[in-house]
């Protein structure tokens, strides 16, 4: 499973499920219950549940405690340095997260030009299907285990941090910064041209965004719009492709390669070869050397 890394999370005991932390935020998916939690929040927090909870309780700011039933996307939202409790009666699993005050600021500027904000928690029992789909994306990327996307994880908590920012804060009936249209040729050979150079570096949205001068959601469409690839699988097929030429050229270790192709390790770099090109590099490497064996005789 994913290393359970991240002091966002620090107040979620890891044996709850796995935990993962972006540039953008950090994300858990718990399996846990009948339990309870309580903690002051060190940075924004929103859960979003996968499973029905008949008689959950929750306090936030308060010692009054609310008692209601929480149906599948229930969305919770706890603004940094709240005071949470929570108590459920039955297993449950969900999706929180954890978004850091500053990074949040920033995309409020991006965004909405304005990078100070309040959060508007929704009544308890409130379901967003919206939310419970990005959570779900979610859920499906922290499945892949050891071959986890983490481009794709830091598009997701983008995505997620704007759509919070956009329905649950002072924002909520205020429109975005407009962009609609694609990259331009220059802003297109700006960024492929740094994605490139830095295929083995750990790249983020965040700062593709700013090579494109573009707030990172709205980057997101237009490289899209723009290259017919989100970010995460533009950059995945070239380091998949940068990895097969190497293995099958070179004879550098297979650890070397995956750490020169923007891979965690080996083994990441093995699980995600077979998810996406069903082979392994090792499959690749054998298949080389009986070729050159063949030419030899």
């Amino acid at each position: 499973m994913v290393e359970s890394i991240g002091s966002l999370l620090s107040a979620v005991p890891d044996e709850w499920g796995p935990k993962y932390e972006t540039t953008s935020g950090a994300a858990t998916r718990t399996l846990t219950g009948p339990n309870s939690i309580s903690f002051n929040a060190t940075s924004h927090m929103a859960l979003v549940l996968l499973t029905p909870q008949p008689g959950r309780e929750i306090a936030l700011n308060s010692d009054k405690r609310s008692q209601f039933l929480a149906p599948v996307g229930t969305v919770e939202i706890v603004p940094c340095n709240a005071e949470l409790f929570a108590r459920w009666k039955v297993p449950k699993e969900n999706l929180l997260l954890a978004l850091p005050p500053e990074q949040l600021a920033r995309i409020a500027g991006l965004e909405f030009q304005r990078d100070d904000f309040e959060f508007c928690p929704p009544q308890p029992g409130h379901v967003d299907k919206k939310a419970l789909l990005l959570a779900q994306l979610v859920r499906e990327e922290f499945q892949q285990g050891s071959s986890i996307n983490h481009l794709y994880m830091d598009s997701l908590i983008t995505v997620f941090s704007t759509y919070l920012l956009r329905n649950y804060s002072v924002f909520q009936n205020r429109p975005g910064s407009q962009h609609r249209g694609g990259l331009s040729p220059k802003v297109r050979r700006i960024v492929q041209d740094y994605i490139r150079a830095n295929i083995g570096q750990q790249l983020s949205i965040e700062h593709l965004a700013g090579l494109a001068e573009l707030s990172p959601s709205h980057f997101l469409r237009a490289f899209k719009k723009t290259v017919g690839k989100s970010p995460h699988q533009y950059i995945l097929s070239l380091r998949l492709e940068e990895a097969e030429q190497l293995v099958i050229k070179t004879d550098l270790p297979l650890a070397t390669i995956a750490s020169r192709t923007g891979f965690a390790n080996h083994s990441h770099l093995t699980a995600t070869m077979r998810r996406y090109k069903f082979t392994t590099p090792s499959a690749l490497r054998r298949d080389r050397i009986l070729q050159r064996a063949r030419t030899q005789r």
